[in-house]
């Protein structure tokens, strides 16, 4: 009887071992799970910045374009109030796009 329960104690010790080693294992993957998100969510957080930036330079670009358009329909129609004559290039372009 004695030595079954000291080849029981072994077996159990053995079988703590082996879960102690296997929760060790788990702890560490978790570890580097937790890690690599994290490096996922940085990579995800500077692209969206990225984005964020690139698309506020083309409003900008897109809104310098509006104004020189603006700026270049107006000097126009000035020139017209002036001299009462709609711009040859500009005549030439209403014949086009008609």
């Amino acid at each position: 009887m004695a030595r079954f329960r000291r080849e029981e104690m072994k077996i159990q010790a053995w079988e703590n071992h082996q879960k102690a080693k296997s929760e060790a294992e788990m702890k560490k993957t978790e570890v580097e799970v937790e890690r690599i998100k994290g490096q996922a969510q940085d990579r995800l957080m500077k692209k969206l910045a990225a984005i964020e930036r690139k698309a506020e330079e083309k409003r900008a670009a897109a809104e310098a374009k509006k104004d020189r358009q603006a700026a270049k329909t107006e000097k126009q129609a000035e020139q017209i109030r002036r001299t009462g004559k709609v711009p040859s290039l500009l005549f030439s372009c209403f014949s086009f796009c008609s």
